[in-house]
Order: structure tokens, then C-alpha cells, then sequence
């Protein structure tokens, strides 16, 4: 079957009744189980039957009383975001399918996570991750690291959301801008209204609706195209069939081992040291139920990135030799779902409008998820201050969702930068990777090396996220100035019976090539920012501690024998946790021995 060329293609389709249909009612749906799980709350809280829940920790941990098949799920759309949907076919379309592996690389990461982080955290009953660097370093490093997580993840959520708004506005030609400020508002209105329940929940609705929308569309363009066969044959002539790519350049985008090991950094990184990750260990009342979520977890996501990687290789196909980029069609690789979508199967009444409630439902499910654990960070930077010990329980519960409510108007703002960013997906993953890598070396040096300290660990910090940061955006700099980071694969134009001659002209200019480590895959990110953090954070605390030997001062060191946790009032934990001491002593963690919230909202005393 012939593609038909690209002068037939309209720029801008619209809308028909049922795709908006269809888009309402996903938007009125997400909105509608923030108004129930809000309002069953306050009933429930109003009954003075069975223990009272504490306001705050129902917003942010629902009590730790969810079950593990919708957290589980909660989860993968928290992982997930409009950016898979969006950013990895179109990374697939101009680079190959090296990306399959990158859902297959977490299971390597998983066993780590199941068997160190999740009785790690579980047993400390944190609300926000970083609160063990306040008791392992000191407290100006955790606010340190909040900070630097809250930067990272507003930025991240304003790309998240900005992604679907520039979906629909390529279906429908709607504005952008008022777009985003109506998704806003109601991620907003739900976050805050239901807490975390409204989230999980609201998460489950529309990871449905994400599946239903990305396999019918991928069903009905490969009927239409003339079946699988017809797709394979076409990327193979393209050169985009190459799944095991040996290669050991780092500066290769995608090769086996960027996908594989790079990636699996990234997972372990982001499951153990991210903060949307960890606070959902603490929803569930269990270890083992915790390690079943992460597993299911996992699971869903490979599904997710081998639908993506198909949809890449199904867009190629139907544009094989008539390229909407080099033709002057679309001005963002991120655009081409969409014009797919409108281009082959506008006809179909409600399609479209299936495709993009599916592209913002990923987009929502992130954003809530990432204002619920934003607000549980700073919650948690409050602890010890006058404000906090003075507030009543309805006055705690209104002041997470005021921290909430805030987050989500700071991402709001972000969201005019976007559009200078680059391309999604390798700046979505960029932002996580190096920041979450950061963080796991910081948990590393504090769990398994005795003798680091806070002088130590904030340089490490700083390295891994400076270094790599640093890399990140002048590679991005490099790639606006025309200087080539990355070479796609050929793209055709051949079939094109219209085309922009002189785009075609100045995209055929000779390019420089970037200096060779702003070509440094993204994919290696996570792992590079681990090193960093860890290595440098070894050596200057090796340093500091000679120093302050060298000159007597022993008032501030941080000695092997000195407890590698400082407990608080509500833990009982053995001195000398160095290393893995803690995690070692699982047996007295035991599902029927699970730590409950007790009827003040407190923790109490591990035993």
C-alpha cells in the first residue's frame, strides 16, 4: 500500500463532537473521583467510630491502608508520563528501535530495590525520602536535596503537561496555552481535593484509558497500513531494524548497553532515591506487598515501551519516503503521533479523541502524583518548626494541600519555557537521570560507606548533579546552534509531491560535530551522576577527616563508630548501622508484624 504524499496531508484537522466527547468525559471522570474520595474523607473523619486518621498522612500516604494492585498500577502512571507516548515513538522514528530494552532493563534494577530500599524505607517510616539525610548527614543537606528535587520536578511536570497540550493543538488547533491552563486546573482541583486516594485512584482510570487509546490506535494503523509485515519490511529498508546494536561509543544515543545497563541505572535510580517512587512503598502496609507492587510495576511498563517502539516503527512506515520534518509539515519530531494520528485515522469518529485523552491522562497521572510528593517533601522540611508543633490535625491536612496547590502553580508558570527545552523525551530523561542518580549516590555513601560525611556527601551532591547537569544543557546548546550531538537515521523525501526546497537546502548544510562529551548518550546520565556523587563524596570525606585530624579539630567529625542514623524519639534502632546492618535484620519486619499508623497519625516506636 503507497503512502499518499504529503500535499494531500492537512497541517490541522479538528475535533469532531465525539472526540470531544470522548475527551470530556476523561477530564470530568479524573475531576469527579478527586470530589468523591474528598468528600468520603471528611465523612469518614466526621464518623467517630474505629481509630482517627491523621489529615495530613491520609492526603499523602492514604494511611498506608491502600491495596497493592492499584498502587501497583498508581505507580506505573506516575513512571509513565505524555512523554512516553509522545517523545519514544519519535525518538524511534529518527534513531531506531534501540529503546525496546529500556522497559526490560528495570527487572535487573528490581531485585536491588525489593530486598535494600523497600525495607529500608518501610522500616524508617519516612514521609519524604531525604528525611535520612537530615538524620545521616545533617539538616541543611536534606533541605539541600529537597530543593534540588522540587527544581527538578516542577520543571519535569510542566514538560509533562506541555506535551499533550501540543498534541491537541496539532489535532485541533486550539492554543496551546489555554490548553495547559485548563489540564492545570483540574489536575490541581483533584490533587488536592482527594489526596493521595483521589490520585491512585484517578492513576488506575486513566492507565485504562492510556492502554485502550495507544492499542487502538496501533491496531488500526497497522490494519490500514497493510499489516505487520508490511511494517518490518519497510524499516528494514530504512535501516531501522537493527535491535542489537554492539556498539560501545558512549557518544551512540541507543546501543545494547545504554538501553540495558545505562537504562537499569536509571530504573535503580528512580525507584530507589525518587521521591514519586518511594512515597508509594509507604501506601501499602507491607514489605511483600511493596515488592509485589514494584514487580507489576515493572511489568507495565515494558508493555508500555514495546507499544512505543512499535508505534515509532509504524509512524516510519507510513511516512517511509515522504518525511513530514525534512517536507516542512511538522517543526518537533514530538509532533508526529498526533499528525499520525489525524493523518490515517481522523476519518474514524472518536479516535482522535481516544488518542488524546490517552496522551493527557499520562500527562495528569504524573503531575498529580508529583505535586502529592512534593507536598510530602516540604510537609516533612517542616518537622521541629513552631508552625508545624501548632497546628490541629484539620489545619495540617489544609496546609498539604496548600503545598500542593502551590507546586502546581509554580509548574504552571514553567510551562512558557518549554518550548526551548529540545526534544521531550531525551530532556525528560536527562532531568531524571541525573538528579536521581545524584540522589542514589547520596543514599549509597550513607548506607554502605561509615566513614562519609556532610562535607563529603553535599560535594559529591553537587558534583553529580553539576557535572552532568552541565553536560545536559550544553548539549542541548550545542544541538540549538546547529552543532550535531546525535546523527539520526536517513530520512526520505522522495515521495513528497510538494516539498519546502529550501528547508530541504539549509537542513543539507554541513554541520560540525559537538565537542565529543556533550555527545555523551542521556542514557548514561544516571550512572555517570552515581559515580560522580559516590566517588567524589568518598574522597573528600577521606580528606576532611585527615584535615581535621591534621589540626586536632575532632568536634565535627563523623568517626566509624558514631551511629549511622540518628533516631528520633518514635525509633529504637541499634548504633553502628553502617553499611548494611539495618537491611540485614528483615526478619523483624514481617508482614504480620507491619508498621500501622497509630490513631494520632504518628509513627510508632520500631521495635
Amino acid at each position: 500500500m503507497e503512502t499518499p504524499s504529503l500535499e494531500a496531508v492537512p497541517e490541522v484537522q479538528y475535533f469532531s463532537w465525539a472526540d470531544y466527547t470522548v475527551f470530556g468525559v476523561m477530564l470530568l471522570v479524573s475531576a469527579a473521583i478527586g470530589v468523591y474520595h474528598g468528600c468520603v474523607g471528611r465523612f469518614r473523619r466526621g464518623e467517630n467510630t474505629g481509630p482517627a486518621r491523621s489529615e495530613s498522612g491520609e492526603f499523602l500516604m492514604a494511611s498506608g491502608q491502600m491495596g497493592t494492585i492499584p498502587v501497583a498500577v498508581s505507580m506505573l502512571a506516575g513512571f509513565l508520563s505524555s512523554i512516553t507516548l509522545m517523545g519514544q515513538p519519535a525518538e524511534v522514528y529518527l534513531f531506531g528501535p534501540q529503546l525496546w530494552m529500556f522497559g526490560l532493563s528495570s527487572f535487573i534494577s528490581i531485585p536491588i530495590i525489593s530486598y535494600i530500599f523497600i525495607p529500608f524505607y518501610h522500616k524508617m517510616q519516612y514521609t519524604s525520602a531525604y528525611e535520612y539525610f537530615g538524620q545521616r548527614f545533617n539538616r541543611w543537606l536534606q533541605l539541600f536535596a529537597s530543593a534540588m528535587f522540587s527544581i527538578q520536578m516542577v520543571v519535569y511536570l510542566a514538560l509533562v503537561l506541555y506535551a499533550p497540550a501540543l498534541a491537541l493543538h496539532q489535532v485541533t488547533g486550539l492554543d496551546t496555552n489555554s490548553v495547559v491552563t485548563v489540564m492545570y486546573i483540574v489536575v490541581i482541583f483533584y490533587t488536592t481535593v482527594g489526596g493521595m486516594k483521589a490520585v491512585v485512584w484517578t492513576d488506575c482510570f486513566q492507565v485504562l484509558i492510556l492502554y485502550s487509546s495507544m492499542i487502538a490506535v496501533l491496531v488500526k494503523g497497522t490494519i490500514d497500513i497493510g499489516g505487520v509485515a508490511t511494517v518490518w519490511e519497510r524499516n528494514n529498508r530504512s535501516g531501522r531494524s537493527d535491535f542489537f546494536n554492539l556498539d560501545f561509543d558512549p557518544t551512540e544515543r541507543y546501543t545494547l548497553w545504554g538501553s540495558l545497563i545505562g537504562a537499569a541505572f536509571l530504573h535503580m535510580s528512580v525507584y530507589g532515591a525518587n521521591q514519586l517512587q518511594v512515597q508509594r512503598y509507604r501506601t501499602v502496609a507491607t514489605i511483600s506487598q511493596a515488592r509485589k507492587m514494584i514487580w507489576i510495576n515493572a511489568a507495565g511498563w515494558t508493555v508500555v515501551v514495546f507499544l512505543t517502539v512499535y508505534a515509532g516503527m509504524l509512524i516510519f512506515a507510513r511516512y517511509y519516503d515522504c518525511d513530514p520534518l525534512s517536507g516542512g509539515v511538522l517543526s518537533k519530531p514530538d509532533q508526529l503521533f498526533p499528525l499520525y494520528v489525524m493523518d490515517t485515522l481522523g476519518e474514524y469518529v472518536g479516535f482522535p479523541g481516544l488518542f488524546v485523552a490517552g496522551i493527557f491522562s499520562a500527562g495528569l497521572s504524573t503531575v498529580s502524583t508529583g505535586l502529592n510528593s512534593l507536598a510530602a517533601i516540604w510537609w516533612a522540611e517542616l518537622d521541629g518548626t513552631a508552625f508545624k508543633k501548632s497546628l490541629s490535625q484539620h489545619k495540617s491536612g489544609l496546609t498539604v494541600k496548600f503545598l500542593a496547590l502551590l507546586f502546581g502553580l509554580l509548574s504552571y508558570a514553567l510551562v512558557y519555557l518549554v518550548p526551548y527545552m529540545g526534544g521531550l523525551a531525551p530532556v525528560a530523561i536527562s532531568l531524571s537521570s541525573f538528579f536521581s542518580g545524584s540522589f542514589l549516590g547520596l543514599f549509597i555513601l550513607g548506607m554502605f560507606v561509615p566513614w562519609a560525611n556532610t562535607a563529603g556527601a553535599a560535594t559529591g551532591l553537587t558534583a553529580g548533579i553539576g557535572v552532568v547537569g552541565w553536560l545536559a544543557v550544553l548539549g542541548q546548546v550545542m544541538s540549538d546552534r546547529g552543532e550535531v550531538v546525535s546523527v539520526p537515521l536517513p530520512l526520505s523525501t522522495e515521495g513528497c509531491a510538494l516539498v519546502n526546497a529550501t528547508l530541504l537546502a539549509d537542513r543539507s548544510k554541513s554541520t560540525e560535530f559537538a565537542f565529543v562529551l556533550y555527545r555523551v548518550s542521556f542514557l548514561w546520565y544516571s550512572l555517570l551522576s552515581l559515580v560522580l556523587t559516590v566517588g567524589v563524596g568518598m574522597l573528600v570525606s577521606l580528606l576532611y577527616s585527615w584535615l581535621l585530624r591534621k589540626t586536632g579539630n575532632k568536634s565535627i567529625s563523623q568517626p566509624h563508630n558514631s551511629p549511622v542514623f540518628k533516631p528520633t524519639s518514635s525509633m529504637h534502632i541499634s548504633k553502628n548501622l553502617g553499611a548494611c546492618k539495618l537491611l540485614l535484620k528483615e526478619e523483624e519486619m514481617k508482614d504480620k508484624n507491619a508498621i500501622k499508623v497509630s490513631s494520632q497519625g504518628k509513627v510508632p516506636a520500631v521495635q
